[in-house]
């Protein structure tokens, strides 16, 4: 028989509605209900810095969404970008999301069962292969901005556009097919801040400027200060003179942003959740203290909160091993949670 008390958490994102212990489910059904009324195509941007839970929000939207007639497709952006160059990763990002869309629907049994349209994919992906060489042999990088304005090499310009078309033709063969009730396509690009930040850069173009085709969704995790970094080889480093340029690029791209709601997020109910797998208790009459030392601590970043726990478990493991049988009162573990927070947000005054 396996013990089901841990001494740690892991670092995962929720993957369905039934895991949301932050109360955020109301968020990711107002975000659905939206994007199923909207205009297309439309870029949403999910803002934040790491650990906010970005990605844990889009596993709740694409769970409400899959059973709301929506077909859907999942990269994450970090997987494709390992082991290649940086003139690869757009491309490959660009294939991925086709082919995760093909298997999605795969999965239900819903992808149309026309021979064209399997074609099709495949085309786009050799395209989409060759266009990446040609840019790595001629060294001019998948500026897509260029293409559309006609300031890249002719030949990579003609494949960009050949490319769109055919990935247009694609979406409106799923969208029109009777095997299935889709009225449109969402896809989930994930972790871009996890990526260096000129390709996030590169990443968004490439999206905007192929991928923008009716019936589409685009739901991003990204955060706003990966995109400055990435944008400062065009700009210059941002500063009050310069800032409106990269506000604009931002807004060029993503429609509607964002923020993830962390100030909302029901810390308490996580705290109970995540203490109890460790097999630690709070008493009833502590939970208000608790929850009021994160606040004015580390703060309601899941990410940042989960690391706090772990430490916890662990020092108070270590003291459990050294302290005197019946030298203990009920307020033990909240001091030792209270100065451990203050040792992490507030290193000096903890000394």
């Amino acid at each position: 028989m396996t013990n089901s008390i841990t001494t740690s958490i892991t670092d995962k994102p929720i993957s369905s509605l039934e895991q949301d212990k932050l109360k955020s489910r109301r968020y990711a059904e107002t975000l659905a209900t939206f994007i199923q009324n909207s205009d297309s195509p439309l870029t949403v941007g999910l803002q934040g810095e790491w650990g906010t839970g970005k990605t844990s929000m889009m596993y709740m939207l694409r769970e409400i969404l899959e059973g709301q007639n929506v077909a859907t497709s999942w990269v994450n952006t970090w997987e494709y970008s390992m082991f290649r160059g940086a003139n690869q990763t757009t491309p490959a990002v660009l294939r991925g999301m086709l082919e995760k869309l093909k298997e999605s629907c795969d999965a239900k049994g819903t992808w149309t069962k026309s021979d064209e349209a399997n074609q099709k994919v495949r085309k786009i992906g050799r395209f989409i292969g060759n266009l990446a060489n040609q840019v790595v042999q001629n060294q001019v990088g998948l500026d897509v901005k260029g293409a559309a304005e006609g300031e890249t090499e002719p030949e990579i310009a003609t494949e960009i556009s050949f490319i769109k078309s055919q990935i247009n033709e694609v979406i409106q063969d799923l969208i029109k097919d009777s095997n299935n009730e889709y009225n449109r396509v969402v896809f989930f690009v994930d972790d871009l801040d996890r990526i260096p930040p000129t390709d996030a850069v590169e990443v968004l173009e490439a999206l905007k400027n192929m991928f923008d085709v009716p019936n589409c969704i685009y739901v991003l995790a990204i955060d706003y200060d990966v995109v400055v970094k990435g944008l400062e080889g065009k700009f210059g480093k941002k500063t009050e003179e310069n800032e409106r340029e990269f506000r604009s690029f931002f807004d060029k791209i993503i429609q509607v942003p964002f923020s993830m709601p962390t100030g909302t997020y029901d810390i308490s109910e996580l705290l109970q959740d995540k203490l109890g797998t460790m097999g630690i208790s709070i008493p009833e009459n502590q939970k208000d203290a608790y929850t009021q030392v994160v606040k004015n601590t580390v703060g309601f970043n899941p990410r940042s909160l989960k690391r706090f726990m772990n430490s916890f478990s662990l020092l108070r493991s270590l003291r459990h091993l050294s302290e005197e049988e019946g030298n203990t009162t009920e307020f033990d573990d909240l001091i030792l949670f209270g100065l451990l927070g203050l040792q992490i947000s507030y290193n000096k005054i903890f000394r």
